[in-house]
């Protein structure tokens, strides 16, 4: 693959890129070692044309990403997670979710559900948008055949037990991700392994379909490592075994010890130093260097021997036999903000790490060896491998069976893969859906890309429409739940469908009725829709029935029975979250046809939707209703803000405002601003 391209004969690769490029569609991308997710990943930033924010759940794994981690970008507590924590976000970080176009998260497999729940409040409630994850892409990376999520025992274990009735917490676990249609695409083509007897080796030990001569192979590596073979690094099953290994071997060096002091300029938390602080060496030390070498003359998890010592210089030979004077390297830590000059998303540097990039390497855990790979490796199998993924990881760290040296055989019970992960991959690369969702990604992308959310939804309605007629009832529904996401105003789509496919109609479930509902009511089949959603609400109950209801009613001219159902709806309404359809139904109904207050529940909907011109718009109607005029100071002179007071018409004012959404933002920044200071003294009705 080369550096800065897409590989086109990788048909996953074409796919994936797809999907970032030409579609807000969210997608879970995953593949055994060496398939190039990285190196994707680093491409696609390059050539996608978007804003991205990569997040990791460690530190480490946030530093070789080049980004943040999770916790310190949502400002999440390290404790459980549990329903409604919203991160604390400063404004800075909240600038920044707000600009950019796309989310990564990376090393996915290590995020509990309750942290990826509470990732998808905290952007909901700081972005005011109730689509998951506030409608941002979000794109989870991670090879879930690797180690779980850490999970103490205890209270911890028992409260996530209680939360999402399960045992695995694994991040699709999640009530978030259950509410959307996540495709998973599996990278197939091996880019780093060329063993090709090997990597068949892996695949069945991943995919838990070990045979009797796959471990007849892997038992033919029993044995010891002489000093013949150069540097090997051992992999241990905990953090005491390898750490005993490493203290015992360099003490039984008779040589002077060195220490070697890193130093930190601004903020870099010592929970991400890549190495120790204090690095601890003598001549003859096996080590392994923990960064690529721009020379590439090493790479992130080579090994070898130090071979000099002195005060401020470092010499270590390669298995090749070449030595090299290793020099400092400084490691970068960012924070994310936005410039509201350049109107672009900048990662900011808070603070660097120096030190020399090596580490005391005969052992390390297994779980710290993930996303490093080596040329030659033994594994201590002396406490087994009994941890779902951990044999996986552990085979995997190497290039070749041949680099590979077991301490004592391996047995079947070592390829231990869970059930629920296996459930999960059976998922992987599914053609059809993720053909489906291009398909609809990319008729709605254009019309997000310039927040015209009208025409998104219109989009989402025909598809609604072509997948109920081709009498795909699951994809259907996934796109009617997307377009009742979107959706604001829907005065456009009345009379947008034709007909409502029959193939639906004397169906006896649920969800064809639900979408016989809703494509009667834009078919203005208002009775229709009527019955037909009564139907599903009497056995189904939820928010998006009673809107169809609602808006159903109010077609009818029924208001007061539509004033009902909104009632209804408010009692399952979270404002923190807030539903914009809902809102300006509500605002639009209580205004026009019940009497009740409205004005407030538009200026909510503008905050919630600031490139909504219909909302502006509608605000602006309404308060001409009132004879009321929107407050501005009096030493600031704003056209927009007067052509919004005047009795300009409303195709004028529109006009104004689309011109000022493309030539002058401030203008536009400084009316939304005024909008939410306004306010109206409504007398609220009493509650019933």
């Amino acid at each position: 693959m080369q550096n800065t391209q897409i590989d086109s004969q990788n048909h996953e690769q074409q796919l994936a890129y797809e999907l970032v490029a030409n579609t807000n569609s969210s997608f879970f991308l995953t593949g055994r070692a060496g398939t190039g997710k990285t190196t994707f990943l680093h491409n696609v930033q390059k050539l996608a044309g978007k804003q991205f924010i990569t997040l990791a759940p460690t530190g480490v794994a946030a530093i070789l990403a080049g980004g943040d981690t999770i916790h310190s970008f949502f400002g999440l507590p390290m404790e459980v997670c549990t329903p409604g924590t919203c991160g604390k976000m400063n404004e800075a970080k909240i600038l920044t979710l707000l600009h950019a176009d796309t989310i990564i998260i990376d090393e996915v497999s290590m995020v509990r559900c309750d942290i990826m729940d509470a990732i998808d409040y905290t952007m909901r409630k700081v972005l005011r948008n109730n689509m998951p994850f506030g409608g941002k892409q979000m794109i989870f990376v991670g090879d879930m055949f690797q180690l779980p999520p850490v999970v103490k025992q205890g209270p911890e274990k028992d409260m996530l037990r209680d939360l999402y009735q399960t045992d695995d917490f694994f991040f699709y676990k999640s009530d978030a991700i259950k509410r959307m249609r996540l495709v998973k695409i599996e990278f197939r083509k091996v880019y780093r392994q060329d063993d090709e007897h090997f990597l068949h080796i892996l695949e069945n030990v991943r995919l838990n379909k070990v045979t009797p001569e796959d471990i007849m192979h892997l038992n033919e590596r029993v044995c010891t490592p002489t000093e013949d073979d150069g540097a090997v690094i051992t992999l241990a099953s905990i953090n005491k075994t390898a750490d005993k290994i490493n203290l015992q071997h360099l003490e039984e060096i008779e040589a002077e010890e060195f220490v070697y002091e890193g130093t930190v300029d601004g903020k870099f938390e010592e929970k991400k130093f890549p190495v120790d602080l204090e690095l601890h060496l003598k001549v003859g030390a096996q080590v392994m260097f923990t960064r690529n070498d721009q020379q590439k003359r090493w790479a992130n998890g080579t090994l070898g021997k130090v071979t000099k010592l002195t005060k401020d210089e470092i010499s270590v030979t390669l298995n090749n036999g070449e030595t090299y004077v290793v020099p400092c390297c400084s490691w970068e830590s960012y924070s994310y903000d936005y410039n509201k000059e350049e109107r672009k998303m900048k990662k900011e540097l808070t603070g660097t790490f120096t030190q020399y990039p090596l580490k005391l390497a005969w052992a390390i855990t297994v779980h710290k060896s993930q996303g490093m790979t080596f040329d030659k490796l033994s594994l201590d199998l002396s406490r087994g491998m009994f941890a779902a993924g951990q044999l996986y990881v552990a085979l995997s760290r190497v290039r070749s069976l041949e680099g590979l040296y077991l301490s004592k055989n391996v047995i079947p019970q070592y390829a231990h893969t869970s059930r629920e992960v296996l459930t999960y991959a059976s998922e992987y690369n599914n053609e059809q859906q993720i053909g489906n969702e291009i398909e609809s990604g990319k008729a709605v992308y254009e019309a997000l890309q310039h927040n015209d959310y009208d025409e998104a939804a219109k989009q989402y309605l025909m598809l609604v429409a072509k997948k109920a007629e081709n009498g795909d009832i699951k994809e259907a529904m996934q796109q009617a739940k997307r377009f009742l996401d979107i959706l604001v105003c829907d005065e456009h789509l009345y009379g947008a469908i034709e007909s409502v496919p029959e193939c639906l109609l004397h169906a006896s479930h649920w969800a064809p009725k639900f979408l016989v509902a809703l494509l009667s009511l834009y078919a203005d089949k208002f009775d229709d829709a009527l019955v037909y959603i009564e139907d599903v609400l009497a056995k189904h109950q939820c928010p998006e029935a009673m809107y169809i209801k609602s808006r159903a009613l109010a077609k009818l001219k029924r208001y007061k029975e539509a004033d009902e159902t909104n009632c209804q709806l408010a009692n399952v309404f979270e404002m923190a979250t807030p539903d914009a359809k809902v809102l300006f139904m509500i605002a639009m109904l209580n205004e026009m046809h019940i009497g009740d207050p409205g004005l407030d529940l538009m200026r909510k909907l503008v905050e919630a939707r600031p490139k909504y011109n219909l909302g502006i718009l509608a605000l602006r109607t309404l308060m001409q209703c009132h004879n009321l005029k929107l407050d501005k100071q009096s030493n600031n002179n704003c056209e927009l803000v007067d052509l919004f007071n005047s009795d300009a018409t409303e195709e004028e004012f529109l006009a104004q405002l689309r011109i000022c959404r493309e030539k002058a933002p401030k203008a536009i920044a400084y009316l939304i601003r005024r909008i939410k200071k306004q306010e109206f003294n409504e007398e609220q009705p009493d509650a019933e």
